[in-house]
């Protein structure tokens, strides 16, 4: 049995040898070959700006200071207005470079990408995920979804769930109907548009539990917070929003 196993692992091992082989990893941003041990080649992973502490503890905004405390410190907009959500955490700042590697992934059938994509989830939201009960995309109107193929967060959202051993649910939340896209919207203008978008059914599938809502961008906090107003009043006890990246104004 043992000699079987011994087998089978060295067969594995080959196998693999040989596809990295003829198929050497690259680079997801530049398509240089890369160690296949990374996740990037090293000149873009500096490009990356990962958000970090000091950070605002409720929409993780990073804050102009130096120095992290170790305090729950918050933002400007917070300390006026709290968010609906609970807390929301993104892992790295949305700028040209970030941009680019969430287009391919979200407009050119890269889904691919959402290996590297749920790594940096990992790091971002490891102190969201022991609160976590129930795992949830912010969902696409099916038109969309149609055209496109594939919901972006759906797909980032059921692989996180599997990383992180919790329940996944990709249809509890929907879209009532089309949105414009929030694209060069004002802020107001942005929670306008989703008016009445967002609706649960099966709403005892939410009852109580702890929903992590995975979406691409947090910008304004229009969508996140729409979505956790209809999953609070439909009977989730918190909602945590965890991104790829968040917009930072400069």
């Amino acid at each position: 049995m043992k000699n079987t196993r011994d087998f089978k692992n060295i067969f594995k091992t080959l196998f693999r040898n040989i596809i990295v082989y003829l198929f050497p990893p690259q680079c997801p941003y530049c398509e240089k070959i890369i160690d296949s041990e990374q996740i990037l080649c090293d000149e873009c992973f500096h490009k990356i700006h990962f958000i970090h502490a000091p950070k605002c503890y409720w929409c993780s905004v990073p804050l102009p200071i130096e120095t992290d405390t170790g305090e729950k410190m918050l933002c400007a907009k917070c300390l006026s207005k709290r968010p609906l959500y609970d807390m929301a955490r993104s892992a790295f700042v949305y700028d040209i470079f970030s941009r680019q590697l969430i287009l391919k992934f979200k407009y050119y059938d890269r889904t691919d990408l959402r290996h590297i994509l749920v790594h940096y989830l990992l790091k971002a939201g490891i102190d969201l995920f022991d609160k976590t009960d129930l795992v949830i995309p912010v969902p696409m109107y099916w038109l969309r979804r149609l055209k496109r193929q594939y919901n972006q967060s759906a797909v980032l959202a059921e692989l996180l769930a599997r990383k992180i051993h919790k329940e996944y649910n990709g249809s509890v939340l929907y879209r009532t109907h089309h949105t414009e896209s929030q694209t060069h919207k004002t802020a107001k203008e942005r929670k306008q548009n989703l008016t009445d978008a967002f609706q649960v059914r099966n709403a005892e599938l939410i009852q109580g539990k702890r929903i992590l809502l995975i979406d691409d961008v947090l910008t304004t906090g229009a969508t996140a917070e729409s979505c956790a107003k209809v999953l609070k009043k439909n009977g989730a006890k918190a909602v945590y929003v965890l991104t790829m990246a968040r917009s930072v104004k400069k």
